[in-house]
């Protein structure tokens, strides 16, 4: 089955009573617009969506008159980060980007897939964290424009 476009949020359809079929990706295959999986009722689907749409928990991808396939995520070894105050938030933050690390935002947490070079940096920075597994659904910190990612630096010399 080939699916080009999102039909709409399971919450769109939870009035009708359909059985849920599932797909189930970590972080990485969300970012993918363009891949083959299979869902846990053993449908293969080859996902290939327009530039700029993006699948999401809870996307249907396919739907009939009994059933429908959503979008859901495993839990994923992950750091739950809980800096205190705002200094620890701007380390935290300044950290992780330099890291080039992708980055979860909730209203209490950050959230990133594990890595123990992070987890050294921040216990050595002084904020609080925990090992966890969860999944990984909060807003996304890095939104890179047009697939490419520069740094710019400006250099200014005084004579």
């Amino acid at each position: 089955m080939i699916i080009e476009k999102i039909i709409g949020s399971i919450a769109d359809f939870q009035h009708e009573g359909l059985e849920t079929d599932k797909v189930l990706l970590d972080h990485h295959d969300m970012e993918r617009s363009h891949q083959k999986m299979i869902s846990e009722g053993g449908e293969k689907l080859a996902v290939s969506l327009d530039h700029g749409e993006k699948l999401f928990r809870g996307a249907v991808l396919y739907k009939d008159e009994k059933k429908m396939i959503v979008v859901d995520m495993i839990p994923e070894d992950a750091l739950e980060i809980r800096p205190e105050g705002n200094r620890q938030w701007a380390k935290a933050a300044f950290n992780i980007g330099n890291m080039h690390q992708p980055a979860y935002i909730y209203d209490d947490c950050i959230v990133i897939p594990y890595d123990a070079i992070m987890e050294n940096l921040l216990n050595s920075i002084g904020v609080a964290f925990t090992r966890c597994e969860r999944k990984l659904d909060g807003e996304k910190a890095t939104h890179v424009v047009g697939g490419q990612h520069h740094h710019h630096h400006h250099h200014h010399h005084d004579d």
